[in-house]
């Protein structure tokens, strides 16, 4: 099969198979960008004084206005909180310049986002119960894109490099079967070139994913400009490449352990010709296909996930993290070791069910196109018309 009709192929499987899990998508990645400096003490009497003028739209005065007994209320009233045993009602979001005006209009609202996500579930049931079925879906068409395109490209450089060095090793005589520290390099390969010209949807796809309380401003359009106002530059939309350029071990890992389990699981179902490259989806079953996926996606999600919570962290919403190393060190300070692996299981659940539906549907679309193709050349051979 021709590099381009594998990339199709690969695209639109990797674009239907995300749609079944989306809004488990969009869980998983508030879960892992979730940062416990998110919920920092209660503000200072002082800063609490200036937060307490900006939210009530009042002078400079601040708690000069009022009576005396106005006035010993609100002290008493802070003096309250700050002897509160609660650890977790003395915690706060902090909240951007931009919406200190707000504060008033905001209150509410922002005392329910201080709670911080118990896990996926928890993630759901509130955007559910806040936003309704639409907040599930989220940022899904630029998802979308970012998948098909990514999916796309690599499965185009994939096949095309691997044909390539299949006919090198053919033309010298070597074993054309390809070795585990071979599939993972091609794999690489092909994994880093498609980065580059996914990376820009993927962070506007981030960002709508953890943008929260932005609804009419959740627009592809809007936040690209915001982006770029924030970086100065276009290279705001390839903040995060450097993880995503590590995190091509990934895929490598999924393919290099899909071929190798093929040949452990299912031997005599795939039979590699001598002297042509096979495409082994085509040759399985669908619930093969699926094994193999969902196997493949659990080792290199549990070797990867690290890199995978970074990556999340640059490109949210809003980040406050210039480099991955930077985000692995403040996991590691302030939160420990566990925190690397954090949105594990939703992590895992989606990619195993992403990757099983992917290599079932490519599977099955590549044995569609196969009969279409079969179909047109027989038609065109007697002379007919082509009807569907």
């Amino acid at each position: 099969m021709a590099s381009f009709e594998n990339a199709l192929i690969g695209g639109v499987a990797s674009s239907l198979a995300n749609v079944a899990v989306y809004p488990l998508d969009v869980a998983k990645t508030l879960v892992q960008t979730q940062l416990k400096e998110e919920y920092v003490n209660i503000p200072t009497p002082d800063t609490s004084h200036v937060l307490e003028e900006g939210g009530s739209g009042s002078s400079s005065s601040g708690d000069e206005g009022g009576t005396e007994k106005e006035r010993s209320k609100r002290k008493s009233k802070k003096g309250d909180k700050g002897r509160s045993g609660s650890k977790k009602l003395n915690r706060v979001k902090p909240i951007p310049f931009r919406d200190i005006e707000n504060i008033g209009e905001s209150q509410g609202q922002e005392e329910q986002d201080n709670t911080p996500y118990k896990n996926a579930l928890d993630v759901l049931v509130r955007i559910y119960k806040k936003e309704g079925i639409k907040g599930l879906y989220r940022g899904l068409g630029t998802s979308i894109v970012a998948g098909f395109l990514q999916s796309f490209s690599y499965f185009f450089w994939y096949s095309l490099i691997r044909k390539y060095y299949f006919r090198v090793k053919l033309s010298k005589g070597q074993a054309t079967k390809f070795t585990t520290p071979e599939e993972l390099l091609l794999g690489i390969v092909a994994a880093g070139t498609s980065q580059f010209f996914v990376n820009p949807v993927n962070v506007i796809a981030t960002t709508q994913q953890t943008r929260q309380g932005y609804s009419d401003g959740n627009g592809v359009a809007t936040i690209a400009k915001e982006i770029y106002r924030q970086h100065n530059s276009l290279l705001g939309f390839w903040r995060g490449l450097k993880v995503s350029l590590v995190l091509t071990i990934n895929p490598s890992i999924t393919y290099a352990t899909y071929e190798k389990l093929k040949d452990v699981l299912y031997p005599s179902s795939v039979v590699q010709s001598a002297t042509e490259l096979l495409d082994s989806a085509a040759l399985l079953s669908p619930i093969q296909n699926f094994i193999l996926g969902v196997l493949s996606k659990i080792v290199s999600t549990l070797i990867t996930q690290p890199l995978i919570v970074a990556k999340a962290s640059l490109q949210k919403s809003g980040t406050q993290f210039d480099s991955m190393c930077e985000v692995l060190a403040y996991l590691y300070t302030n939160e420990g070791i566990g925190a690397y692996w954090k949105g594990i299981l939703p992590q895992i659940t989606k990619g195993v069910l992403v990757q099983g539906l992917l290599f079932m549907f490519k599977g099955e679309l590549t044995k569609l196109l196969r009969r279409l193709i079969l179909y047109v050349k027989v038609v065109r051979a007697r002379g007919g018309r082509i009807s569907f």
